[in-house]
């Protein structure tokens, strides 16, 4: 693999109100950055990263903490690969979960198909957790900067339930005339 720049995050944020530590925390997940320990972590250098890494150190900084910020290369090969197949995993495991829902969501149509409930709400109830899917995909892709294999395959499935349930609203209208 070829080597990756890298952008170091380290932070402190005071105890309380927990809600600061929570907030970094969960804005950093959403970035996709690698833990390497407590409020130190990595992310690779990509196309906008160094923006949104700036607005969430000022942010930090407004809630009372601070940032180091830095560039960096992994000079040995081999643990450059780990990181990157570390974050690689991660993409693959909400692949996997996002695929799962895909599942679900066939699931649920032929559950109310098999139970003839083709009404109104069940077509708003099923829509909603269309736009979940279809919200949540770019999310996953967005963190998935070294193109983990189930990405396409997400892809497809997305296609799928939107097929699904575009058939099941034609059923529920049929069921209403």
């Amino acid at each position: 693999m070829a080597k990756s720049s890298w952008s170091l995050f380290i932070y402190q944020i005071p105890a309380l109100p927990s809600t600061h530590r929570a907030y970094a925390w969960r804005k950093l997940k959403s970035l996709g950055a690698l833990y390497l320990q407590n409020s130190i972590c990595l992310l690779p250098v990509a196309n906008g990263m160094d923006e949104k890494l700036g607005e969430l150190k000022e942010e930090i900084a407004k809630r009372g903490g601070n940032v180091q910020l830095f560039h960096i290369n992994v000079q040995d090969q081999a643990e450059n690969d780990a990181l990157v197949e570390k974050l690689r995993s991660h993409s693959s495991d909400e692949y996997e979960e996002f695929l799962e829902q895909c599942d679900n969501f066939h699931e649920e149509l032929q559950k109310e198909r098999d139970a003839r409930h083709l009404t109104f709400g069940e077509l708003e109830e099923n829509e909603a957790e269309l736009q979940r899917l279809k919200t949540w995909l770019p999310k996953i892709r967005a963190r998935d900067f070294f193109k983990a294999p189930l990405g396409e395959t997400s892809s497809t499935r997305l296609v799928e339930c939107e097929k699904d349930f575009r058939l099941f609203g034609k059923q529920v209208e049929r069921s209403s005339i």
